[in-house]
């Protein structure tokens, strides 16, 4: 097969780079014969996968989205006979001859109203017009399947399920103490501590987070380290955080090189990440695999995700929230548990399977 992928997007932040990013290097890994056209808006990726004789690197600039997407990259996969154009984000060209196949994630349709006025907009003109478009709808769990279909209106033969899963790196043998200790250093982390990893938006239920964390630190007297970026709403969140009573127990350090992730999980007494909803949520699969305890939200496709391995909380109750955190900090063997929960849990979630069954997808997609 002759390939085109979508990499507008690649040089932003947030699960979806990490997806993209991660399925890339399981499509390279692969011992496939495929040509993989990677198309990107900029020239700043340029050389990234060069190495490779399946790859050709492609730049077509342009900061209209709209002409990207739809005028000049058919043009593009016209020029370079390609059979499938694959987005790992949101949409596909309305008008093109290749069979056209992406991942959608559908939190937009499920809760518009945690996302930007002029976003609802969008998603709610386009998305049905990309998933009449579509060969084949990636979706990152069964219950984002469904949601798809009960959402979006998409058509159920379309629709796959393809797990997401964590990057190979967070499958290595844990390191020496030694290398724990710089990591800490290098970001001034405290002994212990309550790790969240993820963009700050209100999808992420960064307020409620905080508030249940304030309730527990007297406690516990053990700090937050939130590992996020900027999104939208993030100033609110932000502003929400410096004036709850437990301000100076959060801790932001900033920008965290991708490699020493497995380290800063490693190091944390538990991952708390009660989403009010998530299509998938790569961040449980990281703490699984690096055997941190996962605290989860008990909607969207974290339970699926967890199943059972990790100890599930109602993203809506502050109360349950904050049960569910003194739980895991008061009891050495409930982190155990969930430890070798996760840690056993975890094997079924990696990117090198997903792209494996992607590739599939796109070879059942051009046989129709």
């Amino acid at each position: 097969m002759r390939i085109g992928i979508m990499l507008r997007h690649i040089q932003e932040k947030g699960g979806i780079v990490t997806y993209t990013q991660n399925m890339l290097k399981g499509f390279l890994a692969d011992s496939n014969q495929h040509h993989f056209a990677l198309i990107y808006a900029s020239d700043q990726m340029l050389g990234t996968y060069a190495e490779d004789p399946r790859v050709s690197e492609h730049v077509l600039s342009g900061k209209n989205r709209f002409a990207w997407d739809h005028l000049s990259v058919p043009r593009l996969a016209n020029s370079l006979d390609l059979d499938i154009i694959y987005n790992p984000k949101l949409s596909v060209p309305l008008w093109a001859r290749q069979k056209r196949i992406l991942t959608l994630r559908p939190e937009q349709f499920v809760h518009p109203e945690l996302f930007p006025f002029v976003d609802r907009q969008y998603f709610k003109l386009f998305m049905p017009l990309y998933c009449r478009a579509a060969a084949r709808i990636l979706a990152p769990a069964e219950s984002s399947r469904l949601d798809i279909i009960n959402f979006v209106g998409a058509d159920p033969k379309k629709v796959v399920t393809v797990h997401e899963g964590a990057g190979d790196h967070f499958f290595e043998p844990a390191p020496t103490r030694e290398v724990l200790e710089e990591v800490r250093r290098k970001y001034q982390l405290p002994e212990k501590y309550i790790l969240f990893v993820g963009g700050l938006t209100p999808l992420k239920n960064f307020e409620r987070l905080v508030e249940a964390f304030s309730r527990v630190q007297p406690k516990h007297k053990i700090p937050l380290v939130v590992v996020g970026f900027k999104r939208w709403k993030f100033d609110q969140d932000l502003a929400f955080a410096e004036k709850n009573p437990a301000a100076a127990h959060i801790h932001f350090p900033g920008f965290v090189d991708d490699l020493d992730m497995p380290h800063i999980y490693r190091m944390a007494q538990t991952l708390f990440f009660p989403s009010i909803y998530e299509g998938f949520g790569i961040p449980v699969c990281e703490g699984f695999a690096t055997g941190c305890p996962v605290i989860a939200s008990s909607q969207g496709a974290s339970p699926e995700v967890a199943g059972g391995a990790a100890l599930l909380v109602d993203p809506l109750d502050v109360e349950d929230m904050t049960r569910g955190l003194d739980r895991m900090l008061s009891d050495l063997e409930v982190r155990e548990e969930y430890r070798q929960k996760g840690y056993e849990r975890s094997g079924y979630f990696r990117f090198s399977r997903a792209a494996r069954q992607t590739l599939e997808v796109f070879e059942q997609a051009l046989a129709d």
